[in-house]
């Protein structure tokens, strides 16, 4: 691809972020998880089980189905949108036009879902969530651009810490929100849909006027020759960034296999009244772990290297998979204590990875000035594998249907067995990066 800037129309070196720089960045990303934090744990399946009746699937097939569709979108998107912002030289900058554009199309979407749930309406239930993921992916695909564009590379640690508590913090917001308005028998759509996308406004605006933007004066056009080097970076000619991209593909495909079915195995398996509620705490227990190890994490991998923190994490959050699995061997009564107790050790490794991560991913990024198109090929790490896992964990639960409803604990055996062989690998396999720390 050939450069988008050069002379005296490149963008300025980052300067040194102060506290609010670091905080007007980091709470996108605090509103982007409040949005999927309340979305895919708690609506979606709660609304799943009270659809699947009328569509004739099992509830594991419409939320699988729904959200693996909207990872459609998110493959699809980001790349694109990130060569676009790139290029971008509005006078707003070169992300900020995208993410304002993007976070309107995704509220108008929540319109539209609230409007297909309430007809019942499965093909309009998952056209409305591929237009949420539109919108919002065309956000964040731009914004995955401003670490790279903004921050020192000294200061990457720090800046992944900041985002990886802000969104910690932000899916906890998801989780008051879902649970107060879904918990069983008081389902209020229309009210949490309409906090979610008041909250994303509100947030969005608040991030995007505090951001330090760059701005291009002059840009190369795009050409939509250069369009298939928008989702591919050589894995020969960059194997890092081959190995940092597959490593989070696993990560991924682990989580996706759990979250779209944890209410039910709330359900099925520990045997709670309200699965939603529980979900609410299971979340909160678990970013409580979460948020010390992402203060702490993005901070020691500046002196450690990110490879040493990401490993750890790997293999505690594989361990935790197979105490998860295990919980069915346990008496009933003592299964609740015992899932918050595992949450907490399960919050550590995720927030140690989530802190270091993304400063993983910048720091082997091929060329900064495509920093854009460059994290776009990144973010599809995290929306292919949830495009198969996510539809893949309502077809593993299926055989497993039981006569009275909900799932046998064989179905969730497989999913925990095999979310433990990918977050094995994500720890395993980050050692083949060779050049970054």
């Amino acid at each position: 691809m050939p450069p988008i800037v050069s002379g005296d129309t490149d963008p300025p070196a980052p300067r040194k972020l102060s506290l609010k720089d670091h905080l007007a960045i980091s709470s996108f990303w605090f509103a982007v998880n409040l949005h999927w934090g309340a979305l895919g744990m708690l609506i979606v399946p709660n609304q799943a089980t009270r659809m699947a009746p009328a569509v004739g699937l099992t509830e594991g097939e419409v939320t699988g189905w729904t959200i693996g569709m909207g990872a459609v979108v998110g493959a699809l998107v980001p790349p694109i949108v990130g060569a676009f912002s790139d290029r971008c030289t509005h006078r707003l900058g070169r992300r900020r036009p995208y993410v304002l554009a993007g976070s309107l199309i995704n509220i108008i979407g929540l319109l539209l879902f609230y409007l297909a749930f309430q007809s019942r309406s499965l093909p309009g239930y998952i056209a409305a969530w591929m237009l949420i993921g539109l919108g919002n992916n065309v956000a964040t695909g731009a914004f995955s651009g401003i670490i790279p564009d903004v921050v020192p590379e000294g200061e990457r640690g720090m800046a992944s810490s900041w985002m990886a508590t802000m969104q910690q913090l932000g899916t906890i917001g998801g989780f008051v929100v879902g649970g107060l308005m879904m918990a069983k028998g008081r389902e209020n759509d229309l009210a949490a849909l309409a906090s979610i996308a008041i909250a994303l406004a509100a947030i969005t605006l608040w991030s995007v006027a505090g951001t330090p933007e760059r701005r291009l004066e002059r840009a190369a056009p795009f050409r939509w020759s250069e369009l298939k080097e928008c989702f591919w970076i050589s894995p020969r000619e960059h194997p890092d960034f081959a190995w940092v991209w597959i490593t989070r593909a696993f990560f991924t495909m682990g989580w996706w296999l759990i979250q779209p079915i944890l209410q039910y195995f709330m359900r099925d398996v520990i045997r709670v009244a309200d699965p939603v509620q529980a979900v609410s705490i299971l979340g909160g227990i678990v970013l409580v772990g979460a948020i010390p190890t992402g203060i702490a994490g993005g901070v020691l991998s500046d002196r450690w290297g990110r490879k040493r923190i990401i490993f750890i994490a790997g293999m505690v959050m594989s361990v935790t998979c197979l105490l998860f699995a295990s919980l069915g061997l346990l008496p009933v009564e003592s299964r609740l204590t015992a899932i918050y107790a595992i949450a907490i050790l399960w919050g550590f490794g995720y927030g140690a990875y989530l802190s270091v991560d993304w400063a993983l991913g910048t720091e082997v990024l091929p060329n900064p000035d495509d920093a854009g198109k460059d994290m776009g090929v990144w973010h599809l790490s995290m929306v292919i594998p949830q495009a198969i896992a996510a539809p893949a964990a309502g077809l593993l639960l299926k055989p497993f249907v039981q006569p009275g409803g909900g799932y046998g604990m064989g179905g969730y055996t497989l999913i925990f067995g095999a979310a433990c062989v990918f977050m094995f690998l994500c720890g395993a396999l980050i050692f083949q990066v060779k050049k970054a720390r």
